[in-house]
């Protein structure tokens, strides 16, 4: 975990936090992006937790929107302005159409500085600079408020919010160059949720800073990270997981004697077995006593049709797993949705969910493509293995949808394919990529029936001892 500073401010995303650390005292914040990107929203967001939690007192000037507004804005994400009127202030600056705002506007920092105010934000910066025109006469004015009036003060950090025109912006340049933290906000319709909104940390001075973008959304509760996972929560997470044993012969064939928390499982079905119910059962029965012998947490997740799901709906367990069993039937068109809720039930609660099945990635491929579902299972399996969940995730392969996701081979720990053998009329199960293997092995589906007889007496068995102990 990074270091954390005396006096020091905290960003919009506890996550962000512990893998940053916090924001020293008189840093200057860039945050950047196109109109429309959440900059504002992230911002908001910034300032109103060091409100709430370190009693900051934020001095907000606003070239974009009016104060109205921007109250509007921020309750629609969970943040009531109004309810700490007397710790944030905010200033309209609507037009800075002559060179008269510029010297309004730096006698307007320097009263709330004297005033008691630690961070002043300016959203946008971009109107401000333009007015000054050439960029010597930008990073002139740049360098006399931000360094020898904020820097000079106690514990004031600064944020600009830039709007990035063009890809090449002199202007965002300026501020690139003399901020201590660069934050670029993105957002593109055109791509499928989450991979549509992000923004990547391309500057933090002395800190090392994530690589890869993080994806989030905006909500009426605030801002929420997708793939941005405390690490002490992830490390707390999986000190409580449990291993789960495979005892049973046809089980360990496919996927060793046990299976740690945080296993990758990926399960390929290909025409014409496009029933295998019985794999399902198995494994459903083989969870179901997990639930109820070691307590774990099972979730199904099923892209498209309720007829997709796996087979759980076996009578003798669905009463007995109900409050250890989580159901989300998932519209492919409307991956929003779904996930809000993984993100809010399972990622940032995540002793709520062991083990995880997800079906129907070929759903989502048909609404989108092979290349945008890869990501989609690319992204979640870190979070999984990071987090110590055992998912499970299944793949029908058709005539229509006949292409197999590659991180299904790359990502998983263990892969089975599961086909038809037309001369012997049975299902095959074959383990293709296992750690406990060196060649592939494979478990008929007459192995598994036998499992699935051991399996249920066994449940006989707990229900019997329960009912004899009560």
């Amino acid at each position: 975990m990074a270091e954390s500073y005396t006096n020091s401010k905290l960003f919009g995303l506890r996550e962000l936090d512990e893998v940053l650390g916090s924001i020293p005292s008189n840093y200057v914040l860039v945050f950047k992006g196109s109109p429309g990107t959440g900059k504002t929203s992230f911002t908001i967001q910034t300032v109103y937790r060091n409100v709430v939690e370190q009693g900051s007192k934020v001095l907000y000037i606003t070239t974009n929107e009016g104060s109205e507004k921007l109250r509007i804005i921020a309750k629609s994400i969970g943040c009531d302005f109004d309810k700490y009127k007397d710790r944030i202030k905010v200033l309209e600056f609507l037009t800075p159409g002559d060179e008269d705002i510029i010297d309004i506007l730096t006698s307007k920092i320097v009263e709330g500085i004297e005033e008691g105010f630690d961070i002043i934000v300016i959203d946008s910066i971009t109107p401000v600079l333009k007015v000054l025109g050439t960029y010597s006469r930008m990073r002139a004015w740049l360098h006399t408020v931000v360094y020898r009036i904020v820097s000079s003060a106690q514990n004031v950090l600064m944020i600009l919010v830039a709007d990035k025109l063009v890809e090449e912006d002199p202007i965002v340049s300026v501020l690139e160059y003399l901020a201590d933290v660069v934050i670029e906000f993105y957002y593109d319709f055109k791509r499928m949720f989450p991979f549509s909104r992000y923004f990547r940390i391309t500057k933090f001075r002395a800190r090392h800073t994530p690589s890869f973008p993080i994806y989030f959304m905006i909500t009426r509760e605030g801002i929420i990270p997708i793939n941005l996972v405390s690490e002490k929560l992830a490390e707390n997470t999986r000190k409580k997981r449990k291993i789960i044993h495979m005892s049973e012969e046809p089980l360990k064939k496919l996927f060793g004697e046990e299976l740690i928390p945080g296993t990758q499982i990926g399960v390929i079905i290909k025409q014409p077995a496009t029933a295998p119910t019985i794999l399902h059962n198995c494994l459903m029965l083989k969870l179901g006593i997990e639930a109820l012998l070691n307590n774990i947490n099972i979730g199904i997740i099923c892209y498209g049709p309720k007829g997709c799901r796996v087979d759980y709906n076996v009578k003798l367990l669905s009463d007995l797993i109900r409050n250890k069993l989580t159901i989300i039937d998932a519209d492919p068109t409307q991956l929003e949705e779904t996930t809000y809720r993984v993100t809010k039930e399972w990622i940032s609660k995540p002793e709520n969910l062991d083990v995880l099945i997800v079906a129907g990635y070929e759903k989502i491929a048909e609404f989108y493509n092979i290349y945008e579902v890869n990501k989609l299972i690319a992204l979640y399996s870190r979070v999984d293995k990071k987090l110590g969940i055992t998912t499970f995730r299944i793949y029908w392969v058709s005539e229509a949808q006949h292409e197999i996701p590659s991180v299904i081979f790359t990502m998983s720990d263990i892969v089975l394919e599961t086909t038809l053998d037309e001369k012997k009329g049975r299902i095959n199960i074959k383990a293709v990529k296992a750690p406990h293997i060196r060649k592939p092995v494979t478990v008929s589906d007459t192995e598994l029936e036998y499992t699935i007889e051991a399996l249920r007496e066994k449940i006989q068995a707990i229900i019997a001892s329960r009912e004899e102990a009560k």
